[in-house]
């Protein structure tokens, strides 16, 4: 496995970790739920953290001699860019529409306040940066 790929996999899950502690905070869980809520945000912290000792190991275990990238991993990084900028202005649109359409005919979805917009772009930037890193993992895997 490529330090790029690792990068990659550190990267997606200290994302989803970030996104489902966010999420948590922000939204909480169902009352069903609330009993895991403390476990379930002291995992993605662990997750987290983890994610960023291997990080922090691969940077300073790295060889001075060694190639950090090549056109490959160009490429592959180039599809996940693709890939998530797409995800995030389909995203965005669908935001601005909903927006709009709600100016129109009035709150007949999500009551669309500042803060609730605020909280949807986060959430649109984090699944554009998991839909990157999970394009990259993709074609690592593929390659």
């Amino acid at each position: 496995m490529s330090k790029q790929e690792i990068y990659a996999w550190t990267s997606l899950l200290s994302s989803v970790a970030i996104l489902g502690f966010y999420g948590i905070t922000v939204y909480g869980l169902p009352d069903t739920l609330a009993g895991i809520e403390s476990d379930l945000s002291s995992l993605f912290i662990k997750i987290f953290l983890f994610a960023f000792v291997i990080e922090l190991a691969i940077g300073i275990f790295r060889g001075n001699d060694k190639v950090e990238k090549d056109e490959r991993d160009e490429l592959i990084a180039g599809r996940g860019y693709r890939n998530g900028y797409y995800l995030m202005g389909a995203l965005i649109t669908i935001i601005l529409s909903q927006l709009v359409l709600g100016q129109i005919f009035g709150e007949a979805g999500l009551p669309l306040t500042l803060v609730n917009v605020i909280h949807v772009l986060v959430g649109t930037l984090f699944a554009a940066s998991i839909t990157n890193r999970a394009t990259q993992i993709y074609f690592y895997q593929k390659i």
